[in-house]
């Protein structure tokens, strides 16, 4: 066998021992977690919440939508999110394990940074809590939307909407 030949079979050898796989998706596979990129480049970390929203010091300019919604019915809720903001804890309750709603989140740029279920945040009791925070520097400033499904719903569902900037 030529030195050159030897040599490329060692290349090959090698490139198939090497895994072929991003710590991205191993860490989003992995925990509770996504990260998504939006097409401004900016990579948000999704995850279950665990903040008290209740705590007034801890967060800037609630926004608060109650609304009713029926089966296959979208309604988008339009936030604007001013400038310094860290992260966004989003909290959609509709507290009726037997409807079930979705939640879609797109960026000012119009980049979706994906749909959530109630089983999104870990557990399953008529409620997506999620954060959204960036990966490095701020939350994109602008208008946020938020839209929620009626996936399957009897009837009408009343939920409550919150999103709050820390």
């Amino acid at each position: 066998m030529k030195a050159w030949e030897m040599l490329i079979l060692c290349v090959i050898i090698g490139l198939k021992a090497v895994p072929a796989v991003s710590a991205k998706e191993a860490y989003a596979e992995n925990s509770n977690t996504n990260v998504i990129l939006d097409s401004d480049g900016k990579d948000y970390i999704v995850s279950p919440s665990t903040e008290n929203s209740f705590d007034t010091e801890s967060f800037i300019f609630p926004q608060r939508s109650t609304q009713s919604i029926s089966q296959g019915q979208t309604i988008t809720h339009n936030v604007n999110v001013g400038s310094g903001v860290n992260y966004l804890e989003v909290d959609l309750n509709w507290g009726d394990t037997s409807d079930s709603l979705t939640l879609s989140v797109y960026t000012p740029s119009g980049s979706k940074i994906g749909t959530y279920r109630d089983s999104s945040d870990g557990s399953v009791n008529g409620r997506i809590h999620l954060n959204i925070d960036p990966s490095q520097g701020y939350v994109q400033q602008g208008t946020w939307s938020f839209k929620v499904y009626g996936e399957s719903v009897s009837g009408t569902q009343s939920y409550t909407l919150n999103v709050y900037q820390h």
